[in-house]
């Protein structure tokens, strides 16, 4: 019983972390877009690394936990295949992009990975949102 409890409250906490990584991400990149300074804040920023810190934290030892390989899930396979690309694609439109509209582009693109990160996750498929087609 304990287990069980402990696994929901670190499922729990993964799950919020990940929607708060995902509302931040969201947030700063419209007042960016905006071209509204306190997007590039410095305790922004910080604050991004320490809830991206502990999503990370969580997913490792929920696969711990939950003794999971995730190199043989197709679903975790496809989480950690678009996750560099979301990272890319935030760096492109944070620090790299200088045009306005690149920067616009790789924002919704990123917006993009993460909602199918998030589909994939919801629905444990390699298709997530793209299952019930």
């Amino acid at each position: 019983m304990d287990w069980v409890i402990h696994y929901r409250t670190l499922h729990h906490l993964h799950m919020g972390l990940a929607l708060t990584s995902g509302a931040l991400f969201a947030v700063r990149g419209a007042g960016l877009l905006a071209r509204q300074r306190w997007s590039q804040h410095v305790a922004l920023r910080r604050l991004s690394v320490i809830i991206d810190t502990g999503l990370l934290i969580t997913a490792l030892r929920l696969l711990w936990e939950l003794r999971l390989n995730p190199f043989v899930m197709p679903w975790l396979q496809m989480k950690l295949a678009v996750l560099p690309l979301y990272i890319v694609l935030g760096m492109c439109a944070f620090k790299y992009a200088r045009q306005q509209e690149l920067r616009a582009l790789c924002y919704l693109a990123a917006l993009a990975c993460y909602g199918f990160i998030v589909s994939v996750a919801l629905t444990r498929s390699p298709w997530g949102l793209f299952t019930a087609w």
